[in-house]
Formats: structure tokens, C-alpha cells, sequence
């Protein structure tokens, strides 16, 4: 009898679970079918859209102000970084193993100022003082993604009555600056422990030990264009005021990840070879590369959502389209 009424009792339960499994399993599919057909959409034409798009918006003036505020926010963010845990030499690891994987692409210049910076903090004694101001650090450092989600907002044509008020924007872009560096922290960290499962399978593997660390090299470059895109599209989402269910989001990020990469290689090849700044500005020559290759990554970052908006309005048009055509049909 007992068994019978637990029988009962459970069978709305497993009834839930099943339905709430079955729709998840169904909006992955979804969103996987619209990733693929958002890549069938990409074409030329909806390249030049963008690239109007992109000019209509203002989206290089927009990147400017990102980037001005990013240099401003990068030291104090460096900061809030380095005071999150309050230990410094084990979050050293973490923040070398970052700074390892930057050095493929980000140019020498910029790297080198982002570790002065931080060896400087790492070395101080008053950690006392850094833990008290890492609230100053973090809301400062959110500068940089406010006037992102404000050029977020543009690039959506959000109205202004619909827009975050500036406080609500500001919680937001704190929210997001933790996110973000909570978000790298723990992928790295999960980058830098397989790193060491890898070499010591390495070192018990015998003749395939090279094979298997120049299998891990490869491996990692994607590894972190995974993790740019997922940084990408986290602030895609949560980023500009209003956002529609079914606008992409991920292909805009994988797209912008590779832009990145690929014009911050391009970049410091450029730097390296051709750009003799710190032959022409000295010393100041480190912040103008570190300026212009935030300039870079900000514009990279608001092409890549641009062209999320720009190819799911033309996923919206076509399918409107193939709608009508439909209905016609069944009419007739």
C-alpha cells in the first residue's frame, strides 16, 4: 500500500523531470540549428551590411572611448585581480599562466607594462591597503565595461527611455567585471592544472612523450580562442539593456575571438619588425602600443556583436519570407 502511494507521489515528479529534460534537449538542438544556419547567412552581402553597420553606429569612435576607459580600468582591474583571493603567490600562478597564454598574441610592449604593473603590486607589503581598496579597483576597472554596454546598447538601436539608468548600468558592469575575471580565473586554472595532468602523462608515456606535449601546444591556442569566445559572448548577453530571445550570441563571439587573435598576432609581428616606438617615444612607446591594441580588441569585441544583430535580422527577413510564401500556398 505504501509502496503504491510513493509510486504515485513520485510519478508527477519523474513526469517534470522528464518533460523539463526534454526541453532542454530541444532548445540546444534549436540553438545549434540557428548557430549553423547563422554561418549559412554570412556571406558578403551581410559583411558590407555590417561593415555599414559598423559605420553608422560609430562603432570605431565608440571603440576609442572603450579603449580610453579600458587603460584607465586595466591597472585597477590588475588590481581587483590580484587582492580577490588576498594571497598573492598562490593567484601568481594563475595570473603567470594568463599572462603565458597573452604572450602569443598580445604585442611584448603591452605584456611587459601589464607585468611590471603587477610584479610592482605582488612585491609591495602593505596587502592590507589592496585588500581595503579592492572595491575602489573593481568599480573603477568597471568603467571599461560601462561604455562597452552603453556602445552595446547602440549597436541594438535600444531607445533611451528602455535603457539601464546609470546606477543600474554601473551595478551591471561590476556584476559583469567579476563575472569576466571570474570567468577567466577558473578557465585558466582549469588550463594551467591540465597543463600538469598533460606532462606527467608526458613523462610516464616513454617514447610518445614529445608527441603528447607538442599535441598539448596545439591543443592550447584554441583552448584559448574557446575562452575568449565564452568571455565574448557572456558580456553579448548580459550586456546591452534588452536582449532578445533567439539573437545570437555565439557566433558574433567565436567570430570576434579569431578577429582577435588574428589582428593581435598580426599586431605584434607589426610591432616587433616595423613599429620602432620605444625608439621614437622611449619609454612612453609601451602605452601607445597598449593603447592601440586595446583600440583594436574593443572594436574587434563590438564587429563581432554587430554582426550578430546585422545576420539575425537578415535569419528573421528570410524566414518571415519563406513564412509568407507558405501561407500564400496554403491559401491558394
Amino acid at each position: 500500500m505504501d509502496r503504491a502511494i510513493k509510486r504515485r507521489r513520485s510519478a508527477p515528479v519523474a513526469k517534470s523531470l522528464e518533460s523539463q529534460a526534454t526541453r532542454a534537449v530541444s532548445q540546444y538542438h534549436s540553438d545549434a540549428v540557428r548557430f549553423v544556419q547563422f554561418f549559412g547567412h554570412l556571406n558578403l552581402k551581410t559583411i558590407w551590411q555590417t561593415v555599414q553597420a559598423a559605420g553608422e553606429q560609430r562603432l570605431p569612435g565608440l571603440a576609442s572611448e572603450m579603449a580610453y576607459n579600458a587603460m584607465l580600468s586595466l591597472f585597477p582591474a590588475i588590481l581587483a585581480v590580484l587582492t580577490a583571493i588576498g594571497l598573492f603567490r598562490p593567484l601568481k600562478v594563475t595570473f603567470e599562466a594568463l599572462t603565458g597564454q597573452l604572450s602569443e598574441v598580445t604585442p611584448t610592449d603591452a605584456l611587459w607594462l601589464i607585468q611590471s604593473f603587477a610584479n610592482a603590486v605582488s612585491a609591495s607589503s602593505d596587502r592590507g591597503l589592496f585588500s581595503l581598496s579592492f572595491g575602489l579597483a573593481l568599480w573603477t576597472a568597471s568603467a571599461a565595461l560601462t561604455a562597452a554596454m552603453a556602445a552595446l546598447d547602440q549597436i541594438h538601436r535600444i531607445p533611451r527611455a528602455q535603457m539601464r539608468p546609470f546606477w543600474q548600468a554601473r551595478v551591471v558592469a561590476v556584476g559583469l567585471t567579476i563575472g569576466a575575471i571570474l570567468l577567466l580565473l577558473s578557465a585558466l586554472s582549469l588550463m594551467f592544472v591540465s597543463d600538469i595532468v598533460v606532462r606527467n602523462l608526458a613523462g610516464h608515456s616513454g617514447d610518445f612523450e614529445l608527441d603528447l606535449l607538442r599535441l598539448w601546444r596545439l591543443l592550447t591556442f584554441p583552448l584559448v580562442l574557446f575562452i575568449m569566445s565564452i568571455t565574448f559572448g557572456f558580456i553579448y548577453r548580459y550586456g546591452p539593456s534588452r536582449w532578445n530571445p533567439g539573437q545570437p550570441i555565439m557566433p558574433g563571439a567565436v567570430i570576434a575571438a579569431i578577429l582577435w587573435a588574428s589582428l593581435s598576432l598580426l599586431f605584434r609581428l607589426y610591432v616587433r619588425h616595423f613599429g620602432n616606438y620605444n625608439q621614437v617615444y622611449g619609454t612612453v612607446g609601451a602605452v601607445i602600443v597598449l593603447m592601440l591594441w586595446l583600440y583594436l580588441s574593443s572594436l574587434v569585441l563590438l564587429i563581432g556583436d554587430q554582426l550578430n544583430v546585422t545576420v539575425g535580422e537578415r535569419m528573421v527577413q528570410v524566414k518571415a519570407a519563406a513564412q509568407a510564401r507558405q501561407d500564400r500556398t496554403i491559401q491558394t
